[in-house]
């Protein structure tokens, strides 16, 4: 019952605290509830976006399709100009856009700040997580570290993967699984994991 009340009210965007705190709603849930409550210059269709998720400008915020955001934070400004104002009494402007294109990844600890004149992730990259992006990322680009460097192509990255898939005791589960989470499966798939991972050698 109190869980209803609360979902109520954030449809209301009221009490949005209590219906993080008592919901936990799923990073789509998330999502819809930012895109009509969260201030964003553009939310695409289908994305996932966890509540710890910090998005501090989002006026000036632009998200394309089926991006997926961990607990990471998007930032388009330069908070620094108020303390150099006061103390050099210069008048600067630091903010621009953040752009990510469809089909992003942007991982836990990641952030993603203005460089200069806007930021864009090209379609299809994933941000490693704990990566500073303070510069645009070419399409398709597997990006980490601090600052974030382009370390590899999602096409290589995923060929690698599957190549490495196979060699796993559950890979044809995986093969015949529905979407990245099959929660019929998931039983099995523990089950294999763990004796894989700790069982093998009798020591962990």
């Amino acid at each position: 019952m109190i869980r209803k009340l609360a979902r109520y009210l954030a449809s209301r965007n009221k009490g949005v605290w209590l219906y993080r705190r008592l919901c936990r709603p799923t990073g789509r849930e998330w999502a819809e509830h930012l895109r009509r409550f969260g201030g964003l210059y553009h939310l695409g269709k289908d994305c996932s976006i966890l509540p710890s998720a910090a998005i501090i400008d989002p006026a000036y915020t632009w998200i394309g399709d089926r991006v997926c955001l961990g607990t990471c934070t998007l930032i388009c400004h330069d908070g620094s100009i108020e303390a150099l104002q006061q103390r050099h009494g210069v008048k600067v402007d630091r903010i621009g856009p953040v752009i990510l294109e469809s089909d992003v990844y942007v991982g836990e600890g990641a952030m993603i700040l203005d460089g200069g004149g806007g930021t864009r992730i090209g379609e299809g990259s994933v941000i490693g997580a704990g990566a500073v992006v303070r510069q645009s990322v070419p399409p398709g680009s597997v990006v980490m570290g601090n600052p974030a460097k382009v370390v590899a192509r999602v096409q290589d990255m995923l060929r690698f993967w599957e190549a490495e898939m196979l060699a796993l005791p559950w890979a044809h589960l995986i093969a015949v699984r529905e979407g990245a989470f099959d929660p019929a499966a998931e039983p099995e798939l523990q089950r294999l994991r763990q004796k894989y991972f700790f069982e093998r050698d009798s020591k962990p």
